[in-house]
């Protein structure tokens, strides 16, 4: 085969990688070989092409060759013969980690001829070179004539672009018009060339799909940041590499971005197996650098002297200081590497880039317009998308986010342009537009969208608290966390709520923003079982709302007063509080406050032994549920309704109910429910006979509980558990009921109406 590139030689080349495979700086390798760390450097960059043959056994020597290696290196320092050079391929710098599929994919493409020319894109340091060349060694010998990779990251000029493929043929055999002459010398050889860093000579894509369709045989493999955008071209974009599924050691190590940083770890000189010690704080740097694996290169070659711990502590540090002498200048630290990228945009381009940094995580087109000022920003964001500087996420909504590195370097910029505290603003506005439509969207039908889009923003509504707290503005952090307080105990956040809550200074608030901030409160802690909590602030937000003439708030705070005090006991006031609230609902207008109000009439009457009258509250509060649209309510419904038909002796019934809350807790995702459904239906298993799927579902209520930071605090419920739980461990005996509660512990919320389903089907002992 006939491999060239037009940079620093061969020998250059081969000399670099058994040397990285040595695991030995430059420096290193002059002190065993003989040599100037200079005269190293010089060989690597290829300013010194023809070494002595003394030179060249030493080196073999120093890095430990074979024969056959010694060979190699001898053959890359003899001049070229007439004809196409013979030049081996690259080798690769470092071990390719998790990109087996994309090799396979790439090279299927390549093989078949279903594509002729094929461009990796993806952001600076992906990895698209390393991916190319894996690609370039797996299809060379279908490719008989020859692989030939030409680097262009050099080339300032795309009329430069096709002399450089010239020279990397073997230019010195080429004459007349360089088209013309690359074309003849291809032929209709089945030949592949590789395009390394086109991103920035995207102009002569012409002349690359003039070449394709003037040589027949030829294929090409392009690297770039953007596309080519010619007819041929299949774009295959690149993305980062699988961050770890979890802490344990074992989860860490599987993950290929943690393989790539061991790696490169071990050859920085911190050999050495991954423990439980370490795994938590690799994988937290694998996922702060979003698995970009120049990124993970960077940061482990300050694994010598900084572990894992500290590093994770300094990343921002590690990547701008470069210590990876042999990488090229424009990726030796995260900066330059970015740089390079940011220099291709345009001005509008770069000035969106910088404001997109205020946002922590996902952002919607509307949010970005915000940051922006207002204006079409499709363009701007679609340029910034196709140098992969952006990247469009699945889903129904158009979303984007920068991977955390991008963000990093684009929110630096944004400081030294004086951007920071604008841009923080209008994406602050945002969040208070979105928790005003949530305020409403969360209480009826389109709660699950609501849900939905609260969780996709959760990174950009905690940041905008951050800033309303750090600010001084109590008022707004007050109204955000009034409007969305049901997104936060509902979807596993009950902890982080309470945090953001009491940051909220509540002296010299409004009446009606202190009666939210203390509603956001009362419900966050019976959320999490703190009744007493709950029954002082619900307190505090009622007496605010009446100071304020707000009935709708101050129904609100009145269910949550009456809920406590029937969990506490206190029936008599229960009874006072949640008539008041009823009324008070009914007065203004609040189908959520009137349905939660006649849901603890239920629960209080339930609680006062009297059956008849809790089943006719609860049968009303249920079609009210069902008529407000709300899947929480009626979940909430339908777990009092279950436990009340369980006490009663009617199973199936009990079963039905919490089968439907097991349904609605999966379709929106409500794990507060989700933790009072699970122990139910593990009670009717255990009823019914099946006492390790009872074990399972007890796990999986007490997991969810612990996830969600929740608590099931209705009395006949703990009862009901506290009662099934020791019989169900019995029948099982230890060993089975631990093998059955580590199961159970890993049920997701989707798995709960199957299992449902496995009780619904058997008909053992009751």
């Amino acid at each position: 085969m006939s491999a060239a590139t037009s940079g620093p030689g061969p020998l250059a080349g081969l000399l670099r990688a058994a040397r990285l495979r040595a695991a030995l700086s430059q420096e290193e390798l002059a002190a065993r070989s003989g040599l100037t760390a200079k005269a190293v450097s010089a060989l690597e960059r290829g300013e010194r092409r023809r070494p002595h043959p003394h030179t060249l056994r030493a080196l073999g020597e120093a890095l430990g060759l074979d024969e056959t290696g010694r060979a190699a290196l001898a053959a890359a320092a003899r001049p070229a013969a007439d004809g196409d050079p013979v030049l081996p391929l690259p080798a690769p710098a470092a071990p390719v980690f998790g990109r087996d599929d994309d090799v396979a994919e790439v090279a299927g493409l390549l093989r078949s001829g279903a594509a002729r020319l094929v461009t990796l894109t993806g952001p600076g340091g992906v990895g698209k070179t390393t991916l190319a060349l894996a690609v370039a060694r797996t299809v060379a010998a279908d490719f008989p004539d020859g692989v030939t990779v030409a680097e262009l990251a050099p080339v300032r000029e795309a009329r430069l672009v096709l002399p450089t493929l010239a020279r990397a043929l073997g230019g010195r055999q080429l004459s007349g018009p360089v088209a013309d002459a690359v074309a003849a010398r291809l032929g209709d050889r089945r030949h592949l060339v590789v395009l390394d860093n086109v991103e920035h000579v995207l102009d002569a894509a012409p002349e690359v799909a003039d070449l394709l369709a003037r040589c027949p045989g030829l294929a090409v493999l392009a690297t770039s940041r953007a596309p080519l955008r010619v007819r041929a071209e299949r774009e295959r974009p690149l993305g980062p590499l699988p961050l770890p599924a979890g802490s344990s050691a074992a989860a860490v190590a599987a993950s290929p971005a943690a393989q790539v940083f061991l790696d490169r770890a071990a050859a920085a000189g911190r050999p050495g197996a991954l423990t439980d010690a370490t795994a938590a704080d690799v994988g937290a740097i694998c996922r702060r650098l979003d698995g970009l694996p120049l990124a993970l290169e960077l940061a482990a070659a300050h694994a010598r002297y900084l572990p894992p711990a500290a590093l994770l502590g300094r990343l921002d540090e590690a990547l701008g200081s470069g210590r990876s002498r042999d990488l090229p200048e424009r990726q030796r630290t995260m900066r330059a590497a970015l740089d390079w990228s940011h220099d291709l945009l345009t001005t509008a381009e770069q000035e969106l880039l910088r404001r997109l940094a205020v946002f922590a995580g996902s952002f919607s087109l509307d949010a970005a317009r915000s940051v922006a000022g207002g204006g079409d920003v499709l363009a701007a964001l679609g340029g910034l998308a196709e140098q992969s500087l952006v990247v469009a996420e699945e889903g129904p909504e158009a979303r984007y986010r920068l991977l955390e590195p991008v963000r990093q370097y684009a929110a630096a910029r944004l400081e030294e342009a004086g951007g920071t505290a604008t841009a923080a603003d209008r994406a602050t506005a945002a969040v208070l537009d979105l928790a005003a439509g949530a305020e409403t969207g969360l209480t009826g039908a389109e709660q699950g969208v609501w849900l939905d889009r609260l969780e996709r923003d959760h990174g950009n509504l905690s940041a905008a608290l951050g800033r309303l707290v750090d600010a001084g503005r109590p008022a707004d952090a007050a109204r955000v966390m009034g409007a969305t307080w049901l997104y936060w105990t509902v979807r596993g956040n009950v902890a982080e709520g309470l945090g953001w809550v009491s940051r909220i200074d509540r002296a010299g608030l409004a009446p009606a923003d202190d009666a939210r901030a203390l509603l956001a409160l009362a419900a966050l802690r019976y959320a999490a079982g703190d009744v007493p909590g709950t029954a002082e602030a619900a307190a505090g937000a009622a007496s605010a709302a009446e100071r304020a003439g707000a009935g709708d708030l101050r129904a609100l705070a009145l269910v949550l007063t009456g809920s406590a005090a029937v969990v506490r006991g206190d029936l008599d006031a229960a009874g006072r509080d949640l008539a008041e609230a009823l009324r008070l609902a009914e007065l203004t207008g609040q189908a959520w406050a009137r349905t939660h109000a006649v849901t603890g009439r239920g629960q209080l009457l339930l609680q006062s032994g009297d059956l008849a009258g809790g089943t006719a509250a609860l049968t009303e509060a249920a079609q009210l549920a069902r008529e407000l649209g709300s899947p929480f309510s009626l979940a909430t419904v339908l777990n009092v309704q279950a436990s009340l038909a369980q006490l009663a002796g009617d199973e199936d019934g009990a079963l039905a109910r919490w089968a439907e809350a097991a349904d609605l807790a999966a379709e929106v995702r409500t794990s507060w429910t989700l933790a009072y459904t699970l122990p139910g239906l593990a009670v009717v298993a255990a009823s019914r006979g099946l006492p390790e799927l009872s074990a399972r579902l007890f796990a999986a209520g007490s997991a969810t509980a612990e996830a969600a930071a929740v608590a099931v605090s209705f009395p006949p419920d703990v009862a009901l558990a506290r009662q099934v739980l020791p019989a169900v461990r019995a029948a099982l005996g230890e060993g089975a009921f631990a093998r059955a509660w580590a199961a159970g512990r890993l049920v997701r919320p989707a798995d709960v109406p199957a299992l449902a389903g496995e009780i619904r089907r058997s008909r053992g002992p009751r």
